[in-house]
């Protein structure tokens, strides 16, 4: 089940990929652009254009976009990243075509009625109190913006409501123009469909768009991170992260990191801080680390909620499993121990068709390749003990860490 990948002579690319066993097919437009590529002006855009994208083409209304795929079953969804935006579908096999053209219709058609851009906005208001009104949520957006103070990684994805206020219809096609360019739009394809199919579904759909030419100019972060910040907040739990800029994708260290990541507050129940701070000594509920790699930045972060008299009993605590970390390397057994769980994870995720799809756009995105699942699971296994402690040494006792702490005031 090789990946393929086609090149159009408009600067469009396809990757496909057939899979036999399943009765569904996934496929959608991966875009190089997302909330990072927002320029002044236009915080929070690229989501906003994730929305607009359903609202309508030369051809069809709100209504025709969402029951046209719906309506047979399938799923057509979208979200937006730092650095991607991502349209997709997922459908009966039969229905491959019929997803394929509603998708390109969206993706390249859009009219962005003003009536709907003036509707959207509210709903966009809406989403942002809702997050805003969770702290477990908006703590999140909070520690991007100490992490990578003035520049773009560093601004909420939504945008802010004095940003999104000042958005127009030329504003949204000015922004468009400068990101859906040739090289830089992959239509992604994962399922049981012949590859017959997606030559002929190809020509008819994909090979009549235009997209202009240009670059996307990103910037790397070069300003210090914030290293503490207090927020008040009017509820009985507080809420915290410490954490820092951490490895770009690819880089040298990120698969050791990404290991490191996973057995220090990873998803599973047996990490070392579930272990310690919630299982020994109950003194939180939720406590996980992350690692968010960038094309050429990362970041880092460990979220707890607790008492707020137990704030800094945790963070001695975490303090001194990082410690542990880059002090004392793992013996042979932990060390296969920590790689098999995570290769473990990852094949379940590799499960999910979906993930697949969208996973080998980015990929052919950033990289101008896909690697095999088999060459990313032997890159994990041949992570040593050594590169491990190093990574430790120099994110977790090297690096400037940073907090943010909400809580009552």
């Amino acid at each position: 089940m090789d990946t393929k990948v086609i090149e159009l002579n408009n600067g469009l690319r396809v990757i496909y990929k057939y899979i036999p066993y399943t009765r569904t097919v996934h496929c959608g437009y991966v875009i190089n652009s997302g909330s990072r590529d927002d320029i002044e002006g236009e915080m929070g855009m690229a989501h906003f254009i994730e929305h607009m994208i359903f609202k309508g083409t030369s051809k069809r209304k709100t209504f025709h976009i969402l029951n046209y795929l719906e309506s047979v079953g399938g799923d057509l969804n979208a979200y937006t990243t730092k650095e991607k935006t991502c349209l997709y579908a997922s459908m009966v096999a039969e229905y491959f075509e019929r997803a394929t053209e509603l998708l390109t219709d969206i993706t390249f058609h859009s009219t962005f009625p003003e009536k709907e851009i003036t509707k959207e906005k509210q709903v966009i208001f809406e989403e942002i109190d809702m997050y805003r009104n969770a702290p477990d949520e908006a703590i999140f957006e909070d520690f991007d913006e100490i992490i990578f103070p003035n520049h773009s990684l560093g601004h909420p994805i939504l945008g802010t409501k004095a940003s999104i206020k000042k958005f127009t219809k030329t504003g949204v096609r000015n922004r468009i123009q400068r990101s859906f360019i040739k090289g830089e739009v992959v239509f992604s394809i994962v399922g049981n469909v012949s590859e017959k199919t997606v030559h002929r579904v190809i020509k008819k759909y994909l090979e009549p768009i235009s997209l202009p030419g240009g670059k996307i100019i990103r910037y790397q972060p070069t300003h210090d991170q914030i290293q503490h910040l207090e927020v008040p907040i009017a509820t009985d739990q507080a809420h915290e992260i410490i954490g820092g800029r951490a490895y770009a994708l690819r880089k040298e260290l990120y698969m050791p990191f990404l290991v490191l990541n996973n057995l220090l507050g990873g998803p599973a129940m047996n990490s070392r801080l579930s272990l310690n701070i919630r299982e020994k000594y109950g003194l939180s509920y939720s406590i996980s680390s992350f690692y968010s790699p960038y094309l050429d930045s990362g970041m880092w972060g460990i979220y707890y909620a607790c008492e707020t008299g137990n704030l800094l009993r945790i963070r001695r605590l975490v303090q001194k499993e990082l410690q542990k970390l880059w002090e004392t390397p793992l013996g042979a057994l932990k060390l296969s121990q920590a790689k098999k769980q995570l290769v473990g994870q990852l094949t379940l995720g590799y499960e999910n068709l979906l993930n697949q799809m969208l996973g080998q756009a980015k990929d052919l995105l950033d990289f101008g390749s896909v690697p095999t699942f088999n060459e990313y699971i032997k890159g994990i296994e041949s992570i040593t003990a050594t590169q491990l402690q190093d990574a430790a040494r120099e994110i977790f006792h090297e690096s400037p860490i940073s907090v943010i702490t909400y809580k009552i005031a």
